[in-house]
């Protein structure tokens, strides 16, 4: 709950997979639905001592393509830890035999879209979310990882 709040209003806009503010209430629940589901989800979370800095998922592995998501506090930004947990991600996806992963994005949130494509997710689709804002579509070809081959 810290980790999400503690993100400035420009990143929450960017990246809210539980809307706009935490609670304690929705954390709880996203545990315990996390629990649950444990073989459809998979988080990956980075720490500096006890402090969340950053959060990576994917969910619906029930699917061939799982969706990805990234979230990094706002004071790590640029030190590649963004980078180093997608590719954690990734490589966890690889591991589960996953032929692609999918995400959805804030157009004018650059940054990450080209974050994304530089590790070759493409833009196949674009929308008006619920929040009106215009997202990307994008998805990840994923080739198996050398221990599934």
């Amino acid at each position: 709950m810290a980790f999400y709040n503690r993100l400035t209003e420009a990143s929450i806009r960017t990246f809210r997979p539980i809307g706009l503010k935490a609670t304690l209430d929705t954390c709880k629940e996203i545990v315990a639905a996390n629990q649950a589901r444990v073989e459809t989800k998979y988080d990956l979370v980075a720490f500096d001592g006890d402090t969340i800095v950053g959060w990576s998922f994917l969910w619906d592995l029930d699917r061939e393509h799982p969706t990805f998501g990234i979230g990094v506090a706002d004071a790590y930004h640029g030190r590649r830890l963004g980078a180093r947990l997608m590719d954690a991600v990734l490589e966890e996806a690889k591991r589960r035999a996953k032929t692609g992963v999918e995400l959805t994005v804030v157009q004018d949130n650059e940054k990450a879209w080209r974050m994304y494509e530089r590790r070759g997710f493409v833009q196949y689709d674009e929308f008006v979310g619920a929040d009106g804002l215009l997202y990307y579509r994008m998805a990840l070809r994923l080739a198996p990882s050398a221990q599934n081959q």
